[in-house]
């Protein structure tokens, strides 16, 4: 039996209610935990706030070491490889 696609949205006129950060944590959630291949739209142009945030994001995992140990931390506790090769584990001497 073929899957069929399930499409949510979240919106509201107002601004500054945390729709995209809902957004992005539902759709960790679904994918991370979940399980479920998950793709984001965001509409809000001329925004594109998720688009800012996605780069933010991998500027920081590129950068802080910090930030690249907990990103291989939660990989692993998911039980998901990192998709990107700068984030590994650092060593300690």
């Amino acid at each position: 039996m073929k899957k069929k696609p399930v499409f949510i949205a979240f919106s509201t006129q107002k601004g500054g209610v945390g729709k995209t950060t809902f957004t992005v944590l539902t759709a960790s959630c679904l994918h991370y935990v979940c399980g479920y291949n998950v793709l984001v739209v965001d509409c809000d142009y001329p925004q594109f706030s998720i688009n800012e945030m996605r780069k933010r994001d991998a500027k920081g995992l590129e950068t802080n070491s910090s930030l690249q140990e907990l990103a291989v931390a939660q990989f692993s506790r998911l039980q998901k490889l990192p998709t990107t090769s700068f984030v590994r584990p650092r060593t300690k001497p």
